[in-house]
């Protein structure tokens, strides 16, 4: 679970809602639940106009995804690659066929059995690149659907101010006292849009990018590892090389076993 996600959500909540308290003696003007409608309702709807149903209905996968750990462990995918090198140096790529079910990633799982079923270098190399271009632009997209919620939302909060003004200005003719009440509550659908777009859909969107960029950057260290164990590269090499996918801090967390 990601610990500065849900933090922040909270945070962020928190600080909304004193700020709010302490600005007005009546904090009922900023509960406007056709406000709402209007801004929530609208987003989703022009979402759907805008991607098909199959990739609107993985928003909330893609949210899960933003959810996750803070990040992957690299290094423990590249001392999983080192000692295959070694396994395979030792007794050749048709024992690799025993270590596959307790192989947890399905794209380490899948190369490991490329190798073993004697799949040339240059076909591991164009299948795996073809998987990882994929999933990136495919996943990329997803991530799209909240940057495109995020830029839609403040203009639906605009539409909604539109529609209270209407109502309000139609209303002049009568008390001239409810023309405050009124455009407070008119302008709290503008309010909506944008906490809608700066504090869920854009950070969200920033987030899964990220997430998607640290999966692509694992595949490519298990690509090359794969290929590297396809060469019979010695482990020590295969360390070094795979070290470099990783900042200078974590460098020391890779250790081949013994």
């Amino acid at each position: 679970m990601n610990i500065a996600t849900i933090f922040g959500i909270i945070f962020g909540i928190a600080i909304l809602a004193v700020a709010t308290y302490t600005s007005t003696d009546s904090v009922g003007v900023f509960i406007n639940i056709p406000g709402i409608a209007i801004v929530g309702g609208g987003t989703i709807a022009a979402t759907f106009i805008c991607y098909p149903l199959r990739e609107v209905m993985r928003v909330l996968k893609v949210f899960m995804m933003a959810m996750g750990a803070d990040e992957l462990p690299l290094e423990n995918y590249i001392n999983v690659i080192v000692n295959l090198s070694k396994q395979v140096a030792a007794k050749g790529e048709e024992n690799l066929e025993g270590s596959l079910k307790s192989i947890e990633n399905e794209f380490l799982r899948e190369g490991l059995q490329m190798l073993v079923d004697g799949y040339s270098k240059e076909e591991i190399k164009e299948i795996l690149d073809n998987r990882i271009q994929q999933y990136n632009e495919q996943e990329h997209c997803a991530a799209g659907i909240y940057r495109t919620m995020a830029t839609l939302s403040p203009a639906f909060g605009i539409i909604g101010t539109l529609i209270g003004l209407i109502a309000m200005m139609q209303g002049m003719g009568g008390n001239v006292g409810s023309i405050g009440p009124a455009m407070a509550t008119a302008l709290t659908t503008t309010l909506y849009g944008a906490l809608f777009a700066n504090m869920l859909f854009t950070p969200i969107a920033i987030k899964v990018e990220n997430r998607i960029d640290e999966i692509t950057l694992l595949m490519r260290v298990i690509r090359d590892g794969i290929l590297f164990i396809k060469d019979k590269t010695p482990s020590a090499i295969v360390m070094d090389k795979l070290k470099g996918y990783l900042p200078p801090r974590k460098w020391a967390t890779v250790k081949a076993s013994k």
